[in-house]
């Protein structure tokens, strides 16, 4: 159960920092719109590659048992 909240630590983590860089590369002049969408996509890289790396982890870990 810990390693799966780690994991949930790490993904909100690792998509705050994510977004705290996007917004510092925007300029002002950009819209909201466009910002959102980039804020999504970002998102839909994020959670797949958190459930890839779940797969992985938990094939390797079957694997070595």
């Amino acid at each position: 159960m810990g390693i799966f909240i780690l994991g949930g630590i790490v993904f909100i983590v690792a998509f705050c920092l994510f977004k705290i860089s996007a917004f510092r590369k925007t300029r002002p002049d950009e819209s909201w719109l466009r910002i959102s969408i980039v804020g999504i996509v970002d998102y839909i890289v994020l959670i797949s590659g958190t459930i890839g790396t779940g797969i992985l982890f938990m094939t390797l870990y079957n694997i070595g048992h």
